[in-house]
């Protein structure tokens, strides 16, 4: 398995957490939206696995998936449940509406073997790995 590569900015949550406290997150909630499902990217040892917050899809026209050279493109439309305009809901955090989103698949995989499924608000696409380190010949002819 790869090691999980680290990012400098994994941590900041937790640092401004300590320097201005819970409150500074839902003071910001309404100035920083979230524009794109959250993604959580995990392998073991045969299969890679990618699950993307989706809530309330409710068919295949809601969101496209398509894999090219080991990236994820997903577009697609999360739906606005409620029967008032946005604009009067008293606390609006979730986000809803058009978004797209490209993934760097992290890991070797057989494209032809990609399996989607979406169950509670979360599409979870499982990669069956591939073999990752090809010895090539070299044919050395004069």
């Amino acid at each position: 398995m790869k090691k999980k590569q680290i990012n400098p900015w994994e941590t900041m949550n937790e640092k401004i957490d300590e320097v201005l406290g819970e409150k500074f997150w839902k003071d910001m909630l309404p100035v920083m939206p979230r524009r794109v499902p959250l993604v959580d990217i995990l392998e073991t040892e045969n299969e890679g696995i990618i699950a993307l917050e989706l809530p309330g899809l409710r068919s295949t026209e809601d969101v496209q998936l398509k894999v090219k050279n080991n990236q994820l493109f997903i577009k697609g439309k999360i739906p606005y449940p409620y029967p008032i305009l946005k604009e009067e809901l008293l606390q609006g955090e979730r986000f809803f509406g058009d978004f797209q989103r490209i993934i760097q698949i992290p890991f070797s995989f057989a494209p032809q073997k990609l399996v989607a499924q979406y169950k509670q608000g979360v599409l979870l696409l499982i990669f069956e790995k591939s073999e990752q380190d090809v010895a090539v010949e070299i044919d050395f002819s004069e």
